[in-house]
């Protein structure tokens, strides 16, 4: 039964990378890591991220970090080799418990401190202080990481709040959708989501 398990774990893992592929263009993590990309623990990404797959080997990414879908990083920038036949290539370091929002660009040679928040859209040209949040292209910091999730605290304490079961995409059914909609009519509501612990968690084992 054990084998069984293992062998419908492994087929089902790779018929969703492969139509993960198809669909968005994705690469698994594990490719990444093969070519030399480092991940610490607890690392999550969404569909259609990219970590230039010719350069990934310059991306290093640490502990407690969320990518949004269709985030990309490039580690390298070829605008010169048209007139002087060279390309840039430059390191991508991302710090420890950062938020990357959904179609951010990251260009080489960049570092983004500890605890940074980065909203969708986002254009990184240069490097990120700890503890900031920012937003824009060119990204530019609008406030710091703390004052953030302490307002999101003191949000979560009034706001409408729904457990992790208002999550489940395919069983939400039409009432809890409404009770969702009606909540939201007030302003921001917060859905219970729980810790990420994902690829990478093994290194602690």
């Amino acid at each position: 039964m054990k084998i069984r398990k293992v062998i419908k774990s492994f087929i089902l893992t790779h018929i969703f990378e492969l139509i993960n592929f198809i669909c968005y263009g994705d690469l698994p993590t594990s490719y990444y890591l093969k070519r030399g990309m480092n991940i610490g623990c607890n690392f999550y990404r969404q569909t259609a991220t990219k970590f230039d797959p010719s350069h990934c080997y310059l991306i290093n990414i640490g502990d407690n970090v969320t990518i949004a879908n269709n985030v990309q990083f490039l580690a390298h920038d070829h605008s010169p080799r048209v007139y002087l036949g060279f390309g840039k290539i430059g390191k991508i370091d991302i710090g420890n418990n950062v938020f990357i929002g959904a179609r951010t660009l990251i260009l080489p040679n960049v570092i983004i401190g500890d605890n940074v928040i980065i909203g969708a859209g986002s254009v990184v040209t240069k490097s990120i202080p700890q503890n900031s949040v920012v937003v824009g292209a060119p990204a530019k910091i609008i406030g710091n990481t703390d004052n953030y999730i302490s307002k999101c605290s003191s949000q979560i304490l009034t706001a409408h709040k729904f457990e992790n079961s208002y999550i489940d995409k395919k069983k939400l059914s039409n009432s809890k959708k409404e009770e969702i909609i009606k909540a939201c009519d007030d302003g921001f509501a917060y859905i219970e989501l729980g810790k990420v612990i994902e690829y990478g968690r093994r290194k602690n084992n």
